[in-house]
This record gives C-alpha cells, sequence and structure tokens, in this order.
C-alpha cells in the first residue's frame, strides 16, 4: 500500500533565506518504476492539510489547477523539460480565495492535481542542513547535519545520476560531477524558457529541481508583445524575477545549492562549475535562436550573436508578438523571381506591423511604476 509523504525542504524567497518551506498541499503516493526503467513519483496537489500547511487550507482551486495542467503538458510537447500532469478531480467543496489579493474574496471549487516528476526533490532540499542565516536568524530544521546530507545526496546521484556512480569511484568526484550536470540543466532549461518567451515568476530555490525541470507552476506567464522587463507575478514589486533577470536568478541559485554542499564538498572543486552557468546558458540560447531563425549552430558565424541581439532589438522597440514573430518569419520564401520576391516582402511587411504594438500600447508598457 501507499505511504503519502509531503517533502521537507527549505528555499531563498526573494533573494532571503526562509527557513523549513516544505509541501503545504501536495502529498507523494510513492513512486513507480515503469517497463521502461524510469523513475516516476506520484504527488497529489491540493489534496488537503500537511505538516507543512502552516495556516493554509492545503488546497488548490480549479483555475490554477487547470493552468498548471495546460502549461506542464505545453512545456513537455515544446521540449522543455517540465513535471507533466496526469490528472484533474474537481469537487463540490467551495474554499475562499482573493484571486486579486484585492480585498474581495470570492469561493472556488476545490480542486486536485495528479501531477509526476521522476522526482520532486529540488534545491531546496538540500538546505535543509543550513546553520542559522546571518541575514535572517532562520536555519533549516537539521542545521549542520552533514551525515544527513551525505545520505541525502547518495540517494539522489544512486537513483537520479547513476552513471555517476560507475565513471567517478572517488566519493568528491561524484559529488562536484553531479553538482556540474545540475548547473548545465538548469543553465540550459531557463536558456529554453527564454526562447519560447516563458516567465516561470518565482524562481526561489524551493522552487528550482534537482532534475532541470520546470517546477511548480504558479503565477507564470508567456510573453505577449516582447518586452525584457516583463513581469509575470504581480507581488513581484522589485522585478527580481523579470523575464531578463530569469538567467542571472537561476545562477544565483546554483550559487546557494553550492553553499549548501559545502559541509561536504569544497568550494574550490565547486566554484569553476557555477562560474560556467553564464557562458553555458548563453551557448545554449544562442544555439536555440538560432535554430528558430533556420539556421545551424555549427557553422558559428561571428554575426551570429549580433543577428540574434539586433532581431530581439527590434522586437522589443515595436512591441513585436514574441511567437509569432517567429511563426512569420516562415512565410518569408527565399530563391525566387525578383517580382514575386517584392511581392511577398510586401504581404509579409503587413503581416509583420499588424503584430506589432501600437504607440499607446508600447506607452503604457513602459509607464514608470512606483513599487
Amino acid at each position: 500500500g501507499s505511504q503519502p509523504l509531503a517533502h521537507c525542504y527549505c528555499g531563498h524567497q526573494f533573494g532571503n533565506f526562509s527557513g523549513q518551506l516544505g509541501d503545504g498541499r501536495a502529498l507523494s503516493l510513492g513512486e513507480i518504476v515503469n517497463f521502461s526503467g524510469e523513475r516516476w513519483e506520484l504527488q497529489l496537489k491540493g489534496s488537503g492539510k500537511t505538516p507543512f500547511s502552516r495556516n493554509s487550507d492545503g488546497r488548490a482551486v480549479l483555475r490554477s489547477t487547470i493552468r498548471e495542467y495546460l502549461c506542464s503538458e505545453a512545456m513537455h510537447y515544446l521540449g522543455i523539460p517540465t513535471t507533466r500532469a496526469a490528472s484533474i478531480v474537481t469537487s463540490s467543496t467551495r474554499v475562499v480565495r482573493d484571486i486579486k489579493y484585492d480585498g474581495h474574496p470570492i469561493q472556488e471549487k476545490a480542486t486536485v492535481l495528479l501531477r509526476l516528476a521522476p522526482t520532486f526533490l529540488r534545491f531546496g532540499s538540500f538546505e535543509i542542513f543550513k546553520d542559522t542565516d546571518k541575514t535572517t536568524g532562520r536555519a533549516g530544521p537539521s542545521p549542520k547535519n552533514s551525515d544527513l546530507l551525505k545520505t541525502l545526496l547518495n540517494y539522489t546521484v544512486k537513483h537520479h545520476y547513476p552513471e555517476l556512480i560507475e565513471k567517478y569511484a572517488d566519493e568528491t568526484d561524484r559529488y562536484v560531477a553531479f553538482y556540474r550536470e545540475v548547473v548545465e540543466r538548469t543553465a540550459r532549461l531557463v536558456a529554453q524558457w527564454q526562447c519560447v518567451g516563458f516567465c516561470h515568476g518565482v524562481l526561489n530555490t524551493d522552487n528550482m529541481s534537482i532534475l532541470g525541470l520546470t517546477i511548480d507552476f504558479g503565477p507564470f506567464g508567456f510573453m505577449d508583445a516582447f518586452n525584457p522587463s516583463y513581469i509575470c507575478n504581480g507581488s513581484d514589486t522589485g522585478a527580481r524575477y523579470s523575464y531578463e533577470n530569469q538567467p542571472s536568478m537561476c545562477g544565483w541559485n546554483t550559487a546557494k545549492l553550492a553553499e549548501a554542499l559545502l559541509p561536504i564538498v569544497p568550494l574550490e572543486r565547486l566554484k569553476p562549475e557555477l562560474d560556467r552557468f553564464r557562458s553555458l546558458f548563453q551557448e545554449a540560447h544562442l544555439q536555440i535562436m538560432l535554430g528558430k531563425l533556420g539556421m545551424s549552430y555549427s557553422t558559428k558565424l561571428p554575426t551570429d550573436k549580433s543577428l540574434v541581439a539586433d532581431l530581439l532589438e527590434i522586437m522589443d522597440r515595436t512591441g513585436a508578438d514574441f511567437t509569432n514573430t517567429f511563426r512569420l518569419l516562415s512565410r518569408l520564401k527565399l530563391f525566387v523571381d525578383e517580382t514575386s520576391s517584392k511581392k511577398n516582402e510586401e504581404e509579409l511587411l503587413k503581416l509583420i506591423l499588424a503584430q506589432t504594438a501600437s504607440p499607446e500600447v508600447l506607452a503604457k508598457a513602459y509607464k514608470p511604476l512606483m513599487p
């Protein structure tokens, strides 16, 4: 039978260590190994109170559950690593939610989502061993417990990075290789997000998957008109997790993971891997963007970077729709006679102009906001 459990983890939330968090509205039913040898953890989100619910009711609502279901499946079929959604069950039970946080709560249907992932372990899972934070004065529930940290790390490697056991006989080398893999996966993941205009909204360390998956779909959003400063989370008044800040924030989070591993892995072994994050992201981002333009990354022309940068700048200045811009480029016909080419370009220009934002919309988007 199943023995449901709620994950215990900590997290840096909006830059500050919050201490123990944990699954406040999710229960893991267990793990199955399919015929292909793949591990899948089954988790119910919105199933009720857990030991980590604090003052919440542990429930999810139909509105947010449908959003997570649709987005996680969309991300999967876009080729972006993600948790999966299997089913939604709603009920007649009502819970009170203030949708816009404006003092006007309404009753909504309580709903449960069955979601799947090889594991729901996250960066914050390794922060439960953190000693008292100098800024917030908070500590993890198992501070300085290096033995338990090693147990968790060995478990993660054994079940989710088993190839490292055969490749690295030395324990420290294995842990460094594990961290290297997490850095590489995370850098590529955020590059993939940037290339589809996806904004996560809450990139705290407790929302960063140890496998490089898109996890915990909350106030996420996909950009329409391209805007590097796009913020999808209304509570992110400091724009910490804006679209343009996502790469640096993911890099910051991998640094916090390195800190969590310091009791058993020397800093001088982890820092070189962390220092690669920015270049790994830039390389992955350029490769994917060139692919969207129908160009090969293998040729590596000196103008590749400026081409992508110039395109994004034009999209920013015109408020061009992020997705439709790339789709419309497929309408451009090459290698045709001059007359047909001119006609095609005129038709394409009309389509592109129809996708750009009006001066009024641009003025509203760039209107200064007071936090």
